[in-house]
Parts: structure tokens; sequence; C-alpha cells
């Protein structure tokens, strides 16, 4: 693709400059200590005044001490990298990526500036990235296999039922994303639809049109750059043409929340654009979902921890001095080797996903990535006959009005799972939102914006998208367009419920019943 022009990267916008922390001025801390925001220091009498309470000198003093103590103590063999000199200003192609790229980067992180994004020098060190991974002891490969070798029978026993994790390799051979989905086509295709690529402090939803996040793709020097995670496939008439690049894979026919209806559910399919050096902390999915995520284009290294193991342990708390970071790129290149080193006992996985390749993360192993390449992918959630039980026990509690409304609708729609619902529920004396006293909550329970829609509103059977369901409804329910009583025979196959109809643009549905092709 031809490039005329090329503008320059100014990220030293004025920002409030930073003081230095107290044993960073003392000579005991490191440079990059990142002193907490809105905390003034000054003298008073020999002794600190923070804003405005004085600190004797003595407690001041045993501060330093543990923070030298705890620093002391964190394993020196993998050290974490200086930071460098300031690099030189980044020319882009586009007049204006520069400025979008530092509106994102102010949002989304408050703890440093934008022009601090390469501090570390990352992009300088690209042995980080080809850096093998060396197995033995307690490093163990992430198992893999052939997709021609399994059937989907037998990957639900060794697998899924199993709680195994797996790279399936060869999944993706029918996909047109494997030819759609590289950066160039991206561009040409999407150039002006704005996708997300972070938040901010408030949870709000920073966005950037493709023209400009390509373009920052190809000539970023970040250490963690941004990372496109687009959770709105279904719901922008734009996006949603992604879709139509892939099919979930027969690995996984089911996909129980389903039975809610994608208004009221919790987010459960992502399209990423992964950057070289970015990628995600050692997390596990949320409630106990299992998930499967392919690559089209790029390599992504993947670890995961059982889930028996301590969130302290595998995020390497202990391991971690004050002035170090735990963004992906650090994680990988020093907090995890120390890890392996501190915990030999701890069985960790390592492996890497190519262009083609699919792996499964059963629910509840932790799991990290970094991306050794710049990367495509994308990855959904699922709830199954493997699955159901952990996610029904964690979503009854931790998100109560999504758990009401989905047991309305098995009772409605899937009588069979709506009774084995009901049964854990008696089994363990639990009792439902609906059930106890008014206001009434229970401690785990999440208050997120997933759970904003009314009780009153009722999912009538053409709102329900039928895939998925297998197992979970009757043979005979008549779900999506199935239940079109007035419509007669649905516009064109993929409008398989009432709400995804009204998303396609009314021209578009002319265009194609006038000329078959153009669907």
């Amino acid at each position: 693709m031809a490039r005329t022009s090329r503008w320059e990267a100014d990220e030293t916008e004025p920002a409030k400059e930073r003081g230095r922390s107290e044993c960073q001025s003392t000579g005991t801390g490191d440079d990059q200590h990142r002193p907490r925001p809105g905390r003034k220091m000054q003298e008073s009498n020999g002794n600190r005044v923070r804003n405005g309470s004085a600190i004797p000198a003595a407690r001041r003093e045993g501060s330093c001490d543990r923070q030298r103590e705890r620093s002391s103590s964190v394993p020196r063999n993998h050290s974490a990298p200086t930071p460098s000199e300031p690099r030189r200003s980044i020319r882009f192609d586009h007049k204006r990526t520069a400025g979008e790229v530092f509106r994102c980067k102010k949002g989304k992180r408050t703890d440093i500036k934008p022009a601090e994004w390469d501090k570390f020098g990352y992009a300088s060190k690209p042995d980080v990235l080809t850096r093998p991974i060396e197995y033995g002891g307690n490093v163990l490969p992430i198992p893999r296999v052939h997709r021609k070798d399994i059937t989907p029978e037998t990957f639900l026993e060794d697998f899924r039922k199993a709680g195994r994790p797996v790279i399936v390799e060869g999944a993706l051979d029918d996909w047109p994303a494997m030819y759609r989905w590289n950066l160039d086509a991206l561009e040409e295709r999407f150039r002006h639809v704005p996708f997300k690529v972070a938040k901010d402090d408030k949870g709000k939803k920073m966005r950037m049109k493709m023209k400009y996040f390509t373009d920052y793709v190809r000539h970023q020097q970040d250490d963690s750059p941004l990372y496109l995670f687009e959770t709105n496939v279904d719901d922008n008439g734009y996006i949603r043409e992604l879709a139509k690049d892939y099919e979930v894979p027969d690995l996984f026919p089911q996909d129980w929340l389903a039975l809610v209806n994608n208004e009221a559910r919790p987010p459960f399919r992502w399209f990423c654009v992964g950057p070289k050096r970015s990628g995600t902390g050692v997390h596990i999915d949320p409630l106990g979902t299992s998930a499967w995520n392919a690559v089209t284009h790029g390599t992504k290294r993947w670890v995961l921890m059982e889930p028996h193991e301590t969130k302290r342990r595998v995020k390497g708390k202990d391991l971690i001095a004050d002035h170090e970071d735990d963004e992906a790129i650090m994680y990988f290149d020093f907090i995890l080797p120390r890890i392996k080193k501190q915990y030999p006992e701890m069985k960790i996985y390592e492996g890497d996903q190519k262009p083609g390749d699919l792996i499964f993360v059963p629910g509840d192993w932790w799991h990290g990535v970094l991306n050794l390449e710049d990367t495509v992918a994308v990855t959904q959630n699922y709830v199954g006959s493997d699955n159901f039980d952990l996610v029904w026990s964690k979503t009854r509690k931790e998100r109560e009005k999504i758990a009401y409304l989905w047991l309305r609708n098995m009772k409605k729609y899937a009588p069979e799972l709506y009774e084995r619902a009901m049964e854990m529920n008696r089994r363990d004396n639990f009792k439902m939102r609906h059930e106890r006293p008014k206001g009434d909550r229970l401690p785990d329970a999440d208050s997120s914006s997933s759970e904003s829609s009314s009780d009153s509103s009722s999912d009538e059977a053409e709102d329900l998208d039928p895939d998925g369901l297998l197992g979970a409804i009757p043979s005979h329910s008549a779900l999506g367009s199935a239940a079109f009583k007035r419509q007669g025979e649905a516009p064109f196959p993929n409008l398989v419920t009432a709400a995804k109809a009204c998303f396609e643009r009314p021209g578009k549905r002319r265009r194609q019943k006038e000329d078959p092709t153009l669907a």
C-alpha cells in the first residue's frame, strides 16, 4: 500500500510533573518508582509534611527500610529493565494519528504520561519476543492436537469435560478471515469505523478509527501498546460484517447463555488486534466460563496455571519490587521467570499459538497472553454441558439479575436445564433474589452495567438466538426466525432473530432482495 506522506508524532504535550518519592530522594529507590498522585510533601521543622500532616523522620526512615527490605527480597537474576533516554519522535502516515494516539493513551493510563509509554525501550529489545520457551521441571508444554485427528465428541470428553487446555492446529482452514483480516485488508474495509482500543478510569470506552489504529500498529515503539479489543461485534452494523468471515468451530456447539438476549447477557465475543508487545495480564475469565481463542494472523504466547493456584502466586505479588511495572511484556520478561524459580512445585503451561491455531481455555484456569507479533484474533466465552454447573453456581451469586433472567427463560424454553439449576439451588439451600426479602443482597453480588436490564422485560421466542442452544432446548422448539408468524420466510439466513433484523440497513436488504448474488 503506497504511503505518500508521513507525520511526526509529538507525545510531549504539557503535563504536570510528578514529584519524586521519599525513598527516591534518599537514593534507595529506582527512578521509575511511581509516587501516588495528589500526595504533596514539604519540609517542616526537620519532618516531612504530607497533605498538611507532619511525618516524623524516624517513621520516614522506617518506611524506607521496609521498602529496602522488600526490594532486597526480590530475585535479581531476572531484573527489570532500567528506563532509557527519551526516544525520537515517531513518524506516522496520517496527520491525525499522533493526536488520536495521545488522546487514548492519556485516557487509559493516568499513572504515566503518554510520552513515557516507551521509557523501558522494549522495542529495541527483540530478544524478549524471540526468546524460546525452556521446558522442563515445572514448565510444561500446552498440549497440541490437529483438527483432523479429533471429532467434536472426542474433544468434548478429552478436553472440555476433563478441563484440559489444548491448542488445536488447522482449526480455521475454511475461514475467510484467514485472508481478510490482515492489517491492510482491515484498514481498507473498515477505514472510517471506530473500534475500542482502551477504557479510561471511569470505564468509558475510548475508540479510534481503523485507519489511525493500523497506522499506529505499523510504527509504534511502546513497551505495552494500545490493544484493540472490540466487544461491540453484534450490536454495530458496520463491525458485524466481521461475523461473516468466520463461524463458531463445531468443537463448541453450545452456548447456553444465549437463553438471555444479547442486550442483557454479559459480553462474550471479542475481536482483537494486538500490536507486538501488547497482551493481557494473568487472570481468570468471569463466572467460570470457558473460552476459545482463534488466531488468523501473528503469534501469541500463552501461559496457563491450574485453578487451585492463588492469585498472589500466579501474579508474583511477592516477587515484584515497588518500582517495577507488571504489564504483560514485563510479566513474561522477568516476573514469570521469578515465579518459575520461586515456586518449583507450581505447574506452568506455556505455548505459542500461530495463525490457524485455536486454543481452548477451561473455566477458572489462570492465563495470560503476550503478542509476539502484530496479531489478529477472535475469542468467545461459552456455557455448555461441560461447565454449566460451575457457571450457574457463580452467576447466581455474582450476577443476580442476569441469573434471574436466565432462570426465567430456562423455565420457559429449556425445562430440563431449569430443573438442573433448581436442583443445584435446593442442594445448596440457595435462594434467588426474588425468593429473598427485598433489599437483601449477597456479599459477592456485582451491580455492574451488564445487569442493568429491567426484570419486567420479557424475552419472546423470536428474541433469542437458537445458535448454541443444542442440548438445552427441546428439538421441536421454535426460536429466532423460526418463531416468526407474520414475516413469512426470513429475509436471508443471517437474520436469525428479530433483534438482529433491525440492525441491517433497509437499503442493503432491498438490494439483496433485488439481486440475491449480493447476499
